[in-house]
């Protein structure tokens, strides 16, 4: 009897639940379609954002060029003027002054800029300083540097092109035996040879 009131349960579909009605599902695709479209809104600003931020870094890249260009225009002129001076009178004392300015007024220029010389006074870093060679010295330090093949230059503290240079390396010293201890090894080897001859002239005797 039980079962014949569950199978006419089942059938009537009472305790069943069907699928959602149209009603139901409208909040539901509505919702979705908000959610889509901020994540869309959300996307476009993004792409313009990084588009601004690009395009902000090209004018600031731009404006720092020439403001660089413009502290070499004078360097330039200077260039100009001594090959013009070296035409005239082909003075070399002249020439190796104008060179002498040329070279200060760039090393200004590059300073302003933040750019400086690495330091090849002292021993070898590997993060500033790049060893061509290295030498066996007993008169220096291992590690220290003998040699600059070529400058380096570092903007703050990150190298942009380390310092060529040559490093010492410390020279291993085989250390020779002291006359002391010759001495006591030649002493060893007399008494050794003394024992073995008093040895065979006492065996000698036994046998006298």
């Amino acid at each position: 009897m039980a079962d014949e009131e569950t199978e006419q349960t089942n059938e009537t579909g009472s305790t069943d639940s069907g699928p959602a009605s149209e009603e139901e599902q409208a909040p539901q695709e509505k919702r979705v379609a908000e959610l889509t479209n901020d994540l869309k809104r959300l996307q476009a600003d993004f792409d313009n954002f990084k588009k601004r931020t690009e395009k902000d870094w090209a004018e600031r890249s731009k404006i720092a060029n020439q403001r660089l260009m413009s502290d070499l225009l004078p360097i330039l002129d200077s260039f100009d003027k001594a090959l013009d001076d070296t035409a005239k009178n082909g003075n070399v004392e002249s020439l190796r002054q104008g060179l002498r300015g040329l070279h200060k007024q760039l090393l200004q220029v590059v300073q302003r800029e933040g750019l400086k010389e690495i330091d090849t006074k002292g021993n070898f870093d590997p993060f500033m300083h790049e060893a061509l060679m290295r030498e066996e010295r007993e008169d220096a330090e291992d590690g220290k540097i003998l040699e600059v093949y070529q400058k380096g230059y570092a903007i703050g503290n990150r190298a942009i092109r380390p310092a060529k240079v040559k490093v010492a390396k410390k020279k291993d010293l085989e250390e020779p035996l002291s006359e002391e201890v010759t001495d006591t090894q030649d002493n060893q080897t007399s008494k050794a040879e003394e024992d073995t001859e008093r040895g065979d002239d006492e065996d000698d005797s036994v046998k006298g």
